[in-house]
C-alpha cells in the first residue's frame, strides 16, 4: 500500500510541476510578447520606421517548450504603383523600340522598293528612247525610201511637155543616090529638126510632132549637067516610148510613126538636056506619104531639159517624073540637139 500511495505522490507532484512550468512559461511569453508589441508601437510612433520585425513563435512538440525564433532580415516595404509604372514604362521603352526598329525596317524596305522602282522606271525610259530612237529612224529611214523612191519615179516617168532644136546629117538612101538620066542623084546633106512633144508622167509613153528640113546634095549624070541641090520638108506624127536609164533623168527612147513630105529643088523641063529648066517649088509640089522609125538618148539635166541625139529612116512614096525618077525616097539624118 506504501508503495502504491508512494508513487500516486510521485506523480502528482510531477504533473503539478509540470503544470506549474507552463504557466510560468506563458506568462512569460505573454509579458515578452507585450514588451515587444510596447516597444514596436513606440517605435512606429517616435521613429516611424518603414519596416517590420515579424516575431514568430515555435512550440517543440517534443517537449512541450515555446522558443522564439531569430528575427529574419527586414524586408523593405515596396510601393506597387512605381513597380506598375516602372513596368509600363519599360514595357512602353520596349514598344517604341521595337515601333523604331519596324519604322526603320520599314523605311529601309521602302527605300528599297523605291530605288528599285526608280531603276525600273530609268530601265523603262530607256527602253522607250531606244524604242522612240528606232521608231523615228525606221520613219525616217521610211521617209527617205519614200522620198527616194518618189524622186525615182519623178527622174525615170517625169513628164510634161517640151520643144527642142536640132540639127546635123542627112544621108539619102537607096535609088536616090545614083545618077542616071534627067537626074544627077543625091549625096549627103544636113537637116534641121524642131521636135515639140509631150511625155504622159507615171508611164513611159509619149507622142511627138516635128517638122524637118532636109537638103540633100546634087549629084550630076554627065560634066554638062549641074544639078540642083533637092530640098525635102517632112512632118512627123510619132509615138514614143521611153526606156529610163537607171537612178537618173536620162533615158533611152525609140520612137516612130507617119510621114508627109514635098520633094522640091529639082528641075522639071529636060527639052534641052543640058540645060534643064523650071525647078520644082514648094507651092507647086505635092505632099507624099511614108513612114519614120529610129530611136535615140536623152542626157537630161532635169525634168525635161537636157541633150539628145537620134537617128531615123525615113521612107516616103513620091510620084515617078522628069527630073526626079523615084518611086520611094529614103534618107536617113542623124542630128544633135536641145529640148526644153
Amino acid at each position: 500500500m506504501r508503495i502504491g500511495f508512494s508513487s500516486s505522490c510521485a506523480i502528482g507532484l510531477a504533473i503539478a510541476l509540470t503544470l506549474g512550468g507552463v504557466s510560468t512559461v506563458k506568462a512569460q511569453q505573454t509579458d515578452s510578447t507585450r514588451r515587444t508589441t510596447t516597444r514596436r508601437n513606440t517605435a512606429r510612433r517616435t521613429t516611424r520606421s518603414s519596416q517590420r520585425i515579424p516575431i514568430s513563435k515555435d512550440r517543440n512538440t517534443s517537449t512541450g517548450e515555446v522558443a522564439a525564433q531569430p528575427a529574419p532580415a527586414p524586408t523593405p516595404t515596396v510601393n506597387q504603383d512605381s513597380i506598375a509604372a516602372a513596368e509600363r514604362a519599360r514595357q512602353d521603352s520596349i514598344a517604341a523600340a521595337e515601333r523604331a526598329r519596324q519604322d526603320s525596317v520599314a523605311r529601309v524596305e521602302q527605300m528599297r522598293r523605291d530605288s528599285i522602282a526608280a531603276a525600273e522606271r530609268r530601265r523603262q525610259d530607256s527602253i522607250a528612247a531606244v524604242e522612240r530612237a528606232r521608231q523615228d529612224s525606221i520613219a525616217r529611214a521610211d521617209s527617205i525610201a519614200r522620198a527616194e523612191a518618189l524622186a525615182l519615179r519623178l527622174r525615170r516617168w517625169a513628164g510634161g511637155p517640151y520643144i527642142g532644136i536640132a540639127g546635123g546629117l542627112s544621108m539619102p538612101m537607096g535609088d536616090i543616090k545614083s545618077a542616071g538620066s534627067n537626074s544627077g542623084g543625091y549625096s549627103n546633106g544636113w537637116n534641121v529638126t524642131v521636135p515639140i512633144g509631150w511625155d504622159f508622167s507615171n508611164t513611159p509613153f509619149g507622142i511627138r510632132v516635128d517638122g524637118s528640113f532636109d537638103r540633100l546634095g546634087a549629084r550630076n549624070f554627065n560634066t554638062n549637067f549641074n544639078a540642083p541641090d533637092a530640098t525635102v520638108y517632112s512632118g512627123n506624127a510619132d509615138l514614143k516610148l521611153r526606156v529610163p536609164l537607171g537612178r537618173t533623168w536620162s533615158r533611152f527612147y525609140v520612137i516612130g510613126g507617119a510621114t508627109a513630105s514635098k520633094f522640091t529643088g529639082y528641075y522639071t523641063n529636060f527639052a534641052n538636056v543640058n540645060a534643064p529648066t523650071t525647078q520644082q517649088t514648094f507651092s507647086n509640089a505635092s505632099w507624099k506619104w511614108g513612114w519614120n522609125a529610129g530611136g535615140g538618148f536623152n542626157f537630161n539635166f532635169g525634168r525635161m531639159t537636157g541633150l539628145f541625139v537620134e537617128s531615123r529612116y525615113i521612107s516616103v512614096s513620091p510620084d515617078a517624073q522628069t527630073g526626079f525618077p523615084y518611086g520611094e525616097a529614103k534618107f536617113v539624118p542623124i542630128i544633135l540637139g536641145i529640148q526644153f
